[in-house]
């Protein structure tokens, strides 16, 4: 068996565990032609699903709430407000630590000049010219085709449009790679259950079975520091807690593990280009 034959093998595997009204779903949009749009505007249900693809793409935008999106050996994190570009074939798996969770998902196809340029996962940011635009799409789904030839044109005009203008998210793209050594994951691992507590090197390395160095270099290897990625998973931590509304963004910063609001706002600003009350308006609006 050829790894491409395995992971077939693994994917149609998982598929199946899925109970039967997201087999069925799934299995609708695999049918996907040229010249339909469908639209699902749903909650929890939505999200964790076992690793699947679709032959068509797939467009997720968080109304609210936030979303983990695992494409092949990375996950990426996509916060309220924001969608995710997921190009056919690619195989991925939907999750979010969030209570309360709302998404839009489109899934069309583009000619195939089109749809390779746009290829690569992206996070993007959902203005409130897009927002206006996508709100309108969703409801006049859950289909769409061509039997209404111009809204159908209209809504491949807008994918297309949104794809090449708006901003990518300044979140760093650079979640550590699944099939990472053992030891890595045990360190972060540690980290995820201790964000809200002062971390030390010294510790992450002990609960790691390792020496500080060892650590050190085995982060390097991930193309980050162990700082940045305590950091990042900080910001992205405060994100979700963001996109629950129930917490001040002081007792935010205290809960994920900073010092003190400066420190949060500026780390916060460095990561998502926005500091956390502009960012909590956004959400708000």
């Amino acid at each position: 068996m050829t790894p491409k034959d395995h992971k077939d093998a693994t994917v149609t595997a998982e598929y199946s565990v899925m109970n039967e009204e997201k087999c069925r779903f799934l299995h609708q949009v695999d049918q996907l032609d040229q010249g339909c749009v469908i639209i699902r505007v749903t909650g929890r249900e939505g999200v964790d699903l076992a690793p699947h693809r679709h032959h068509c793409i797939q467009m997720v935008e968080t109304v609210a709430g936030s979303l983990h999106v695992t494409v092949g050996e990375r996950e990426y994190f996509v916060p309220e407000g924001y969608s995710c570009w997921i190009s056919s074939g690619m195989t991925h798996a939907l999750t979010s630590n969030n209570r309360k969770i709302t998404l839009r998902i489109y899934y069309f196809q583009l000619p195939p000049h089109e749809a390779e340029a746009f290829k690569p996962f992206s996070v993007l940011y959902v203005c409130p010219w897009a927002r206006t635009n996508l709100s309108f799409i969703a409801k006049r789904g859950p289909v769409i085709d061509k039997s209404d030839a111009g809204f159908y044109s209209f809504c491949i005009s807008f994918f297309e449009t949104f794809r090449k203008v708006e901003r990518q998210l300044s979140l760093p793209l650079r979640g550590i790679n699944s099939e990472s050594s053992p030891t890595l994951r045990k360190a972060m691992a540690y980290l995820h259950k201790h964000l809200a507590f002062s971390i030390k090197a010294d510790d992450v390395a002990r609960a790691a079975g390792v020496s500080t160095r060892t650590l050190s270099r085995l982060f390097s290897e991930s193309g980050t520091t162990l700082s940045d990625y305590l950091c990042y998973q900080r910001v992205i931590r405060s994100l979700e807690l963001m996109a629950d509304n129930t917490l001040s963004i002081k007792q935010i910063a205290y809960d994920t593990g900073f010092s003190s609001p400066a420190n949060f706002n500026r780390a916060f600003k460095q990561v998502t280009g926005l500091p956390p009350k502009e960012m909590r308006l956004r959400h708000r609006e």
